[in-house]
Parts: C-alpha cells; sequence; structure tokens
C-alpha cells in the first residue's frame, strides 16, 4: 500500500514540502485534507501516514483538529508529522498531535517542523527573495534527512518548550477563526474574477453581485489574499500596503485542485 502524505496547504509552501518528501520516500501519494475532512470518518490503507501542514497561531489549525478525530488509526503502525513555519518551529502542533492520538491508543513516531516563507501579512510583511531562497534551500536539505528516518520507521519526535502554553494560545485563535473572517473585504480594485472563490481550501467564498462574501467557516490560511490577481482582498488595515506571496513552484490551479 503507498504510505499516505495527508497535507493542507493555503499558499503553498506546505504542498511544496509535501512533494519533496514524497519524491523522496518509496511508494507514497500526497492526498489534501481539504477533500477529506469533511468526510465522518477518514480511513488510510497503509500502516503508515503522514501528516504536512502549517502552523497558524503556535500550533495546528482547526481544520487538522477536525481532521485528526475523524482518522481511524487502528491498523497504522507508524505515524509521523511534518509542520512548516516562518520561525521553524513546530509551536504545539506535535503536542496536540500526540494528545488527539493518545485518545486512539496510539501515538506520533516522528515529528519535525520546516522553516519556510512567512505570509501572514496582518502581522508582517512579505521577506526578500533572497531570504524565501535561504529557506527553500534549507528545507531540501532538512527533508533529506527527515525522509531518511521516516524510511526506516525511526522514532524522532522534535521537541518545543511549554507546548501546552502555545495549545491554550491556539485553541483561543481556532475558537474564534471561523467568524474571524468579518474583517476580510474587496477593495476597488475588485474586477470580479471570482478566484478568490476557487482558491479558497474550504469553500468559504461565495461571489454575490460580483463581490466575494466569505460564510464563517474560514480557516484564515490567506489564500484569497495572495492569489488574488488585483491584491484586492485585504483583512483588516494593514494588507493593502504589504506584498503577497506563494510558494514560487506551486500555481493557482494547484491550490484549487486540492479541494
Amino acid at each position: 500500500m503507498k504510505t499516505p502524505l495527508y497535507y493542507y496547504s493555503g499558499t503553498g509552501n506546505s504542498l511544496n514540502i509535501a512533494r519533496d518528501v514524497s519524491n523522496k520516500l518509496e511508494n507514497s501519494e500526497i492526498i489534501p485534507i481539504a477533500k477529506l475532512w469533511r468526510h465522518d470518518i477518514i480511513i488510510p490503507q497503509s500502516e503508515k501516514v503522514g501528516l504536512i501542514f502549517p502552523i497558524y497561531f503556535m500550533g495546528c489549525p482547526s481544520i487538522i483538529i477536525d481532521f485528526l478525530g475523524k482518522l481511524e488509526v487502528d491498523k497504522v503502525n507508524y505515524i509521523f508529522a511534518v509542520v512548516t513555519s516562518h520561525h521553524g518551529s513546530p509551536g504545539a502542533a506535535l503536542y496536540q498531535i500526540n494528545k488527539i492520538l493518545k485518545k486512539k491508543a496510539k501515538t506520533l513516531n516522528a515529528g519535525f517542523s520546516i522553516r519556510m516563507p512567512g505570509n501572514y501579512i496582518p502581522m508582517y510583511d512579505i521577506a526578500s527573495m533572497e531570504s524565501h531562497n535561504r529557506d527553500f534551500k534549507q528545507a531540501k536539505e532538512e527533508i533529506e534527512i527527515i525522509t531518511e528516518i521516516i524510511k526506516i520507521n525511526g522514532e524522532e519526535l522534535q521537541k518545543t518548550s511549554l507546548p501546552f502554553i502555545g495549545s491554550f494560545f491556539n485553541k483561543l485563535f481556532n475558537k474564534n477563526v471561523n467568524k474571524s473572517d468579518k474583517k476580510f473585504y474587496a477593495d476597488e480594485k475588485c474586477n470580479s474574477c471570482e478566484l478568490c472563490e476557487k482558491v479558497c481550501p474550504v469553500n468559504n467564498i461565495k461571489i454575490v453581485n460580483g463581490k466575494p462574501e466569505w460564510q464563517h467557516r474560514c480557516q484564515r490560511c490567506l489564500a484569497c489574499v495572495h492569489f488574488c490577481p488585483q491584491e484586492a482582498i485585504q483583512y483588516g488595515k494593514k494588507t493593502a500596503r504589504r506584498k503577497r506571496y506563494h510558494h514560487p513552484e506551486i500555481t493557482v490551479d494547484d491550490i484549487i485542485n486540492q479541494k
């Protein structure tokens, strides 16, 4: 059976990592979580399972928590995770995954974090391409090491300090994340191309009278912000003057097709 690499990605960083990990592993396939997360139960057909996703506010995105709750792991013997973040730390994510798995009488066998370009522009601007290229180079080197561990079912869990604190703040974020889309809007540059509706991995956007309306099941991945060709989608007051980003090897069709 092929090893499933379940991934979630808003701007392409985690999808790129999933592809690179898959290329290094024998007999694996990448599977978008956005296609599965609303299923009542997800049953892997392999004894080895991988999770690849970004850190949101110090921990797991809400969609990952939901997905893990529905993941049937009775017949799975080895579970690993690779998380991406702009600071290179796993935050509380590995701790959170382990906590969920323990309720299923399983454990996270291996967990790693990889630094990738940050893109949460409501809080900060996009770094330079030089900085991005350093992250990409380092990521490929780390993937070489990580995949060698995974191939032999190695037991290695990257540590982080005080993960329960990160978990607490992540829970506060996830509690309100769905309705936080009230701060999104399309400015006067919007030309009604409807791409924002297409790229949203959780179908949270509907076009009404040529303009996007958010439906309050947001994950705050910012795909709509970063892939808008007019840079017309804003979140709050600061994004209008900040740059946009998506991984250079990931296309808009790649993001659309994950759902």
